[in-house]
């Protein structure tokens, strides 16, 4: 009987094998960095303004923003940090991000958004356009910075400028609700405003519904149209309901377009002449006789002149109509109640 053969070939295998995982786990600890490299830390700075049709140039300040990673669709664009602008539309934000694989093309394609929302002890405001679903079906971006491709270094984007109805709807409605607030002491009723751009349902003027504001395209933003289509939100919710804003622009009419000599009815020159009293217009647009509260004209002229013989604030002006829910739908109908609570018409 012989000797057993030695397995010296198995050896050698097995030894082979060895040899080969430990190569491939140097390797991999090796290529592990450069598999991860393309994930940067990144500080984006910069500042946003905006341009208005009247030449006016205005900071886009304490707006929400986000450093974003730019793929191939918006859907699914990496979020990668989120900040606020400064009060003179200056940011700095941070944030990491890259694409997944090796290699210098997974570093992030950056770029900031605005997200033109805001809080804040004077306001509470949110701009959108009405239709989002577009950021899925389109490449609409909203407003931003433009994209750094492959970027590994921090970015400076300088000063950006922007010029879209939704920059200019943030900065003058934004305005408007401090305004009030400096005006009246108190926050602007009805909680966080909605403002809507590129509405589709419109008669080519923008419009409240009830406590959100409607802006078409092509409207030309002012400060005066923030106040005065804010001045509509803070009576609408002062006066009742939802259900009761919709009954009263039923029987009122309240869809249709205006201006400061419309005669038409009590409740519709009152609707439209407190906003106009509130945004200072109309101030010498009346008609005889001035007693005559269907024309609008004439109720923000009324609605001034109590102030003054009266020496009301503005916060007590807002004061009758938050103290008379339901009971106010002319100018008649405003100066009892202020009387009422003020002893004076």
């Amino acid at each position: 009987m012989g000797h057993p053969t030695p397995r010296h070939g198995r050896r050698r295998s097995v030894a082979a094998t060895v040899t080969a995982a430990t190569v491939a786990a140097v390797v991999a600890v090796v290529l592990a960095p450069a598999a991860v490299d393309g994930r940067k830390t990144i500080t984006a700075t910069g500042r946003f303004v905006c341009a208005f049709p009247d030449g006016r140039i205005e900071p886009i300040a304490g707006s929400d923003i986000r450093l974003m990673n730019r793929n191939a669709v918006p859907a699914i664009d990496e979020r990668m940090g989120t900040g606020t602008t400064a009060a003179d539309g200056s940011f700095r934000v941070t944030g990491r991000g890259g694409d997944p694989g090796i290699g210098r093309g997974t570093r992030p394609d950056p770029y900031v958004r605005l997200v033109y929302r805001s809080v804040g002890a004077t306001h509470d405001i949110d701009v959108d356009i009405s239709r989002p679903i577009l950021r899925s079906l389109t490449g609409y971006r909203g407003d931003k910075t433009p994209t750094r491709r492959n970027e590994k270094r921090d970015v400076d984007y300088g000063k950006v400028t922007i010029s879209s109805l939704e920059c200019q709807a943030y900065v003058d409605f934004r305005a408007a609700m401090i305004n009030f607030k400096a005006r009246t002491g108190k926050a602007t009723p009805g909680g966080r405003l909605p403002v809507r751009t590129r509405a589709l349902i419109h008669g080519g003027t923008p419009f409240t519904l009830y406590d959100a504001i409607k802006l078409p395209r092509k409207t030309r933003v002012s400060r005066g149209l923030g106040m005065h289509e804010l001045a509509h939100v803070v009576r609408h919710v002062l006066d009742g309901s939802a259900i009761h804003f919709g009954i009263d622009a039923a029987r009122f009419f309240y869809t249709r377009n205006h201006y400061c000599e419309l005669e038409s009815n009590e409740g519709y020159a009152f609707n439209e002449g407190w906003a106009a009293y509130w945004a200072r217009e109309c101030m010498f647009d009346t008609v005889a006789p001035l007693d005559n509260y269907r024309v609008e004209g004439n109720v923000a002229s009324a609605l001034r002149a109590l102030q003054l013989r009266c020496g009301s604030t503005d916060g007590r002006m807002v004061e009758v109509l938050e103290q008379s829910r339901g009971k106010v739908h002319s100018f008649p109908d405003f100066l009892n109640r202020h009387k009422a609570l003020f002893g004076c018409e």
